[in-house]
């Protein structure tokens, strides 16, 4: 059995032989995009497309929003960025034939390089949280417009392997509105949908962790890598309540030498409930929950 330092110096040793690796992502503030399941259908065979048609970038995982990106992404700048203008450009098409009246032009990417290991493994997971943070209905594994429900999934890579089917030349057509998929074999779909297995490198992605249990060590339990990442890309992260009550339960431990925070006293409380609502986009539900304070306090602080 490989030591903990073997298995760490295999993730760093994987991580520099990589290339360069990039965090892509575009704002959340921007209009909404897809409206449907079909849109999100169509997004994630364009995003396939471009990946395919970008022989010089790997995507490690991404996760799509109603209105916004994300990308853990491996390869130059400019291959990066000419994979993201081609999917702009299938996808404006796309729109401009169902008649959205959204102005992808205006939509910017952002990229920041990843220096080390440890910095993939925070945006790996950052990425493949961000869709169940803002659909409670489902889990990182369940989250369907991502790669995030592959990482570490066997039972769904076999599912992949005896159901993947090739997409229609005519349903390329339709999304694209050009030819330029009708030669494009590597995509297969799943369910109807362009699956991530056959375009994104999860492999290496998951060969960023030590194992499976780090990986979801990593996914549920690195809260302060997650709120970092939030807070310099702008990004209005929210977190569960059992996320929430070990940070501020660590906090107040550490600062009031008290082990729960319904246990400190009602001025400390008035400071931790900032804490929360400035440090971790904290409802004020989720305040009074944690803290075990009144909702008119809390109310006449926060007005939501």
């Amino acid at each position: 059995m490989k030591s903990f330092y073997d298995k760490e110096n295999a993730c760093v040793f994987n991580f520099s032989q990589a290339g360069d690796c990039w965090h892509m992502w575009t704002q959340d503030s921007f209009p909404i995009i897809f409206t449907e399941v079909a849109d999100y259908h169509a997004v994630m065979f364009i995003i396939g497309l471009a990946a395919t048609l970008v022989p010089g970038i790997r995507i490690f995982t991404f996760a799509v929003m109603n209105n916004h990106f994300h990308f853990a992404i491996a390869g130059s700048e400019s291959c990066c960025r000419e994979f993201f203008q081609l999917v702009l450009l299938y996808l404006g098409r796309y729109l401009k034939a169902k008649n959205s009246t959204v102005r992808l032009r205006d939509l910017e990417c952002k990229m920041r390089k990843l220096n080390n290991v440890k910095e993939m493994r925070t945006v790996i997971t950052y990425i493949n949280r961000n869709g169940y943070l803002v659909h409670p209905e489902h889990s990182p594994y369940s989250f369907p417009w991502g790669a995030n429900g592959y990482y570490y999934m066997p039972f769904a890579r076999k599912y992949y392997e005896t159901n993947r089917q090739k997409i229609q030349i005519r349903t390329r057509r339709e999304i694209t509105r050009s030819h330029d998929a009708d030669h494009i074999e590597g995509i297969l779909s799943l369910d109807g949908c362009a699956c991530p297995l056959s375009y994104c490198d999860i492999s290496c992605g998951e060969m960023m962790f030590r194992d499976a249990a780090h990986y979801f060590q990593e996914l549920s339990r690195n809260i302060e890598g997650q709120k970092a990442i939030a807070k310099e890309i702008g990004e209005s992260i929210f977190y569960t309540d059992d996320e929430l009550f070990r940070v501020i339960s660590n906090a107040c431990r550490e600062k009031y030498g008290q082990p729960s925070p319904a246990l400190i006293s009602s001025d400390a409380k008035i400071e931790m409930a900032k804490y929360m609502h400035f440090e971790y986009n904290s409802s004020n539900k989720q305040i009074c929950r944690i803290l075990k304070i009144s909702d008119n306090v809390i109310n006449s602080l926060f007005r939501q």
